[in-house]
């Protein structure tokens, strides 16, 4: 039979205090920005193509680029604040030889758990 020494003991009773002290670093931070559905003009552009026209318009950076349906893109704009989001979005509507229109994605928050009267 293998029985811990006083050392492992010590480890193993250390190591659950140390992921507590651990998990107040990881707090993650919401990226100011705001998504967007682009429908474009060009219903043959790739996701690619997309991408970069719509960054040389807007003036800012987009990430997580998504193909919706031919013509229809769905795309986030890095903004440092809700003023040069409003402003890149306006850029991207009046150029009317690429986007036929731009909507903000409101988003929506699904509820983690029923109410007690929905779920009867």
């Amino acid at each position: 039979m293998h029985t811990l020494s006083w050392r492992h003991c010590a480890l193993l009773s250390a190591l659950p205090l140390w992921g507590c002290v651990q998990s107040d670093l990881a707090v993650p931070t919401a990226e100011p920005g705001v998504r967007i559905i682009v429908t474009t003009r060009s219903e043959y552009m790739s996701t690619g193509e997309a991408t970069t026209h719509t960054k040389n318009l807007a003036q800012v950076p987009v990430r997580d680029v998504m193909e919706l349906a031919p013509q229809r893109y769905r795309m986030t704009l890095v903004c440092p604040d809700d003023a040069a989001c409003r402003a890149a979005v306006a850029r991207i509507a009046a150029d009317r030889s690429f986007a036929l229109g731009v909507d903000i994605e409101g988003r929506q928050q699904i509820p983690t758990r029923p109410s007690r009267d929905a779920s009867r």
